[in-house]
């Protein structure tokens, strides 16, 4: 019994011993040596030390699904890609008299950039870019990079509001009362098979999307993708040309036709050239009156929430876009 007892003081002396020692050791991190690439330096300046933002420009799997098809991007894009992002994205923001601090909390941990469209299975579809639970948005076709065309300048620009739209959503929730304005007007992905596009470019907005009270045909996917698409075509639009699509009354009876400048037109005879109402001219008119009270909506959330006036913001986003795209 005495051997025991012995035995067991000494295993209880080395545990105690081990102890002390482990306390006085001191943890050296792993030293990682920040690189010296001049794209590096930039972003690092420009993105990480300013907001905590890492962008992603190295070609790195893990950052795509595995399902899509993409290029990664080229070095010559990536700088002018990320002063885009800083003058047509951030500096409207930042203008406003919160915008600083908005921006800081709220700007997403991450940024993927990716050379090409990000294919889809189908091998027709893309995705134009998406946002991660609130932290990372990944932005394609940086390679195809040109200030000047304007249907690629939107489509970023588009992309950078709708998915920073989803960030605000998730971290702060709808604005109160927005998912009761059009409920039932939901399609899930149903709204693929929505009807004939009333303009040429993206994104796709049919006569039928308007009429639920949705800015485009994505936007009556669900809830969230409704307060995004409105969010990122009326920070992208001339308000009078987002106006006259998705707020302004149509004419729902026969009515004189008038041309561009607003002048009655007449036939050879001078009769004035009178034109029948669209069959569904109540329809758009009630869902332009939905689109008027979600704008409305979102426009006290940013300025009540966050002291932000969407209006300035706008603004400012159609002055960069006009000057980059009349520059001769």
């Amino acid at each position: 019994m005495r051997k025991t007892r012995i035995l067991f003081y000494l295993l209880v002396a080395g545990l105690l011993f081990s102890c002390d020692d482990d306390d006085k050791a001191v943890y050296v991190p792993e030293v990682t040596e920040e690189s010296t690439d001049e794209i590096s330096v930039y972003f690092r300046a420009n993105f990480l030390n300013p907001y905590g933002t890492a962008v992603r420009w190295q070609w790195v799997d893990r950052y795509v699904d595995d399902t899509k098809k993409v290029t990664p991007p080229l070095r010559d894009v990536c700088i002018p890609m990320g002063k885009f992002i800083l003058d047509f994205w951030l500096a409207p923001f930042i203008k406003t008299e919160a915008g600083e601090a908005f921006m800081q909390e709220h700007f997403p941990p991450e940024i993927i950039f990716i050379g090409s469209p990000m294919y889809n299975p189908d091998g027709q579809s893309v995705t134009l870019g998406y946002a991660d639970a609130g932290a990372r948005i990944t932005f394609t076709e940086v390679n195809s990079f040109d200030l000047s065309n304007k249907s690629w300048l939107l489509r970023q620009l588009r992309t950078a509001e709708h998915e920073y739209g989803h960030i605000i959503h998730q971290k702060n929730n709808l604005p109160n009362g927005y998912k009761e304005v059009s409920p039932e007007n939901y399609k899930s992905n149903n709204w693929i098979n929505m009807g004939e596009d009333v303009q040429v470019n993206g994104p796709k907005i049919s006569r039928e999307a308007i009429t639920l009270g949705m800015t485009s045909n994505y936007g009556s996917s669900d809830v969230n993708e409704d307060f995004c698409e409105l969010l990122s075509i009326y920070l992208t639009s001339e308000y009078d040309e987002f106006a006259a699509r998705y707020l302004t009354h149509e004419p729902t009876a026969p009515y004189q036709k008038v041309d561009d400048e607003g002048n009655p037109v007449v036939d050879e005879d001078g009769n004035p050239v009178i034109l029948k109402p669209a069959d569904d001219a109540e329809g758009m008119n009630e869902g332009r009156d939905l689109i008027s009270v979600k704008l409305k909506m979102i426009k006290d959330y940013y300025l009540e929430k966050f002291d932000i006036d969407l209006d300035q913001v706008r603004d400012d986003v159609m002055i960069k876009i006009n000057e980059s795209l009349n520059q001769e």
